[in-house]
């Protein structure tokens, strides 16, 4: 399985439109075929900073579900309006007898 891990931080005042724009691309996630789960994360001791989640059945579900991403980007903007830097993004294969 591949395990996408995406930390962000939100610009002053953005929080709750990060955070409402994350939940959308969750869900865009989840509804993507090989995408067992995703999720989204506030942290719980520095405002603005966002954990986002996604665990894949193969690297090619991964590309079908940023495909659907990049669309909604090009209809909102995408999430570097919103960002107080670049994001850090990983992806990692993990054990699916992990979960």
């Amino acid at each position: 399985m591949w395990l996408e891990t995406v930390v962000l931080v939100s610009k002053n005042g953005y929080d709750a439109r990060l955070r409402r724009m994350l939940k959308v691309r969750s869900l865009l996630r989840n509804e993507s075929p090989g995408c067992a789960r995703s999720w989204v994360g506030e942290s719980a001791n520095t405002a603005g900073t966002f954990l986002l989640q996604a665990l894949y059945e193969n690297e090619d579900a991964i590309g079908v579900a940023m495909r659907s991403v990049s669309e909604l980007d090009e209809k909102d903007g995408g999430l570097e309006v919103v960002l107080n830097g670049p994001p850090l993004v990983g992806i990692f294969v993990v054990d699916a007898e992990d979960f």
